[in-house]
């Protein structure tokens, strides 16, 4: 039953042994489906149009000279930047930010094994 609650199926005292149709979705598959709420699309749309630098345009950028001997890099516009700077702020990008039901499942299963290494490795040590 154990490897049941981790996949995301949770059995009801009731259900027998048909765990088909007592399934219950995690919660944060039921976020991911759910509409955004009025509220989310304003700051939203904030983000998207209200984004600008803090530094100013033409000011140098101290402590990001990654080259020795070089300069300081210097600010420019906000529209010279590529449109993809500013959606690094947001939650959830990446490659796979739609599956974290999945990876919560895969970091769960690697946990346990690594803890059923460490005991394996312990009584290895005790022969």
């Amino acid at each position: 039953m154990s490897s049941l609650v981790k996949t995301g199926l949770r059995l009801s005292r009731h259900s027998g042994s048909n765990p088909l149709h007592s399934r219950t979705a995690p919660s944060t598959w039921v976020r991911h489906l759910a509409h955004a709420t009025p509220q989310e699309k304003k700051t939203t749309q904030a983000k998207k149009t209200g984004l600008v630098s803090t530094i100013p345009e033409g000011s140098p950028i101290k402590g990001l000279a990654y080259i020795k001997g070089e300069s300081d890099p210097i600010a420019k516009a906000d529209g010279e930047y590529p449109s993809w700077l500013w959606t690094l702020l947001e939650p959830n990008m990446g490659a796979g930010h739609s599956d974290t039901p999945l990876r919560a499942v895969r970091r769960e299963l690697n946990r346990e094994n690594r803890i059923n290494i460490r005991k394996s490795n312990f009584l290895k040590s005790k022969k």
